[in-house]
């Protein structure tokens, strides 16, 4: 299966009041043609700002260093321009809250046009036909309405699928999925992930999915890599990660799932936070929470280990561990 994106030791830093910070430091990753990659992890541990950084879409005091391959090109090398080219077209996004990406003074219809015709060479004429078939596409009833509808008229769940809309427009190979059903009920979630996995098979799209909702990973993706303090921590295939997860953070996380045919009191939680981007810890940067850190974890920060098929950033699986 083709490798369309490549993602080799991106550092993404910040200049911020406490100096210069490190909020995603050393990822990488891959997604392959028609893959679902998930990416996991609580809140600050550097989803979203790797999502940027793919886009080029970060404020003015952020920089992202490494390498962003798409289909071979860096991403990161290309002019301003040239990157115009690639947002929406090759690689779409769909954000958390559609209301702060959706323009309140365009209809949603003039919107959808826009991005049709930046990057296609059609008539008003014909990029009003698409948009009208891509709110079909995404199950809008009343489509021709809705074209003329402005986004405070839309419900949360219609304007997430005129995002959805929006980003498949123009047949992108790649979208990049931030946290897409976050703000809906259960019911308009199920719906819009349903909604997603029936596009990507019609059209062979790849989805980047960010969330840090371990169901909807079970449900939606292929592989999945879990974050933690702007590092990737654990990698390997969604029947693998459910069933023997390895990294103390990922099994923690799994723990904190509810079970329906089990009563307890309380669930289980991770204590502590994520730590700060300028407060790092020395050694791994789980330990301060970890019920199973060594005097190792606290000193030296463990290496990104192949372990057959599975990758995990943890002193547990590494040789000689007991040694240092």
């Amino acid at each position: 299966m083709t490798t369309i994106l490549e993602v080799e030791q991106l550092r993404t830093r910040f200049r911020t009041e406490n100096g210069v910070v490190n909020v995603v430091d050393g990822v990488d990753f891959s997604i392959r043609a028609g893959e679902t990659l998930g990416v996991v992890g609580e809140s600050g541990c550097g989803k979203s700002v790797t999502s940027l950084s793919i886009m080029r879409l970060l404020p003015p005091n952020g920089r992202a260093e490494g390498t962003i391959r798409f289909n071979g090109t860096n991403l990161l090398e290309l002019s301003e321009k040239e990157m115009q080219a690639v947002r929406g077209n090759d690689i779409s996004m769909i954000f958390q809250e559609p209301m702060t990406s959706l323009n309140p003074l365009h209809t949603v219809g003039r919107q959808i046009e826009e991005a049709i015709q930046l990057h296609w060479k059609v008539s008003k004429a014909q990029a009003r036909e698409r948009a009208i078939a891509m709110l079909k596409a995404v199950g809008m009833p009343r489509a021709e309405e809705i074209y003329g509808e402005y986004p405070h008229q839309l419900s949360g769940g219609m304007r997430q699928r005129v995002m959805i809309a929006m980003a498949m427009a123009c047949d992108p190979k790649l979208i990049i999925a931030d946290e897409p059903t976050t703000a809906l009920d259960v019911t308009i979630q199920a719906q819009i992930l349903d909604l997603m996995r029936e596009l990507k098979e019609k059209t062979g799209t790849s989805i980047m999915l960010i969330t840090h909702d371990l169901g909807v990973v079970a449900e939606m993706c292929d592989r999945v890599i879990v974050m933690y303090a702007g590092q990737v921590v654990e990698e390997t295939d969604v029947e693998t990660l459910f069933e023997q997860p390895k990294h103390p953070y990922t099994i923690g996380l799994m723990k904190s799932i509810p079970e329906l045919d089990e009563e307890r009191e309380y669930l289980d939680t991770i204590p502590g936070a994520v730590p700060l981007p300028h407060q790092m810890p020395k050694g791994c940067r789980f330990a301060p929470r970890c019920a199973q850190a060594m005097p190792i974890c606290r000193e030296q920060p463990p290496e990104l280990l192949q372990l057959d098929g599975h990758k995990c950033r943890c002193w547990l699986y590494a040789e000689g561990r007991h040694e240092a």
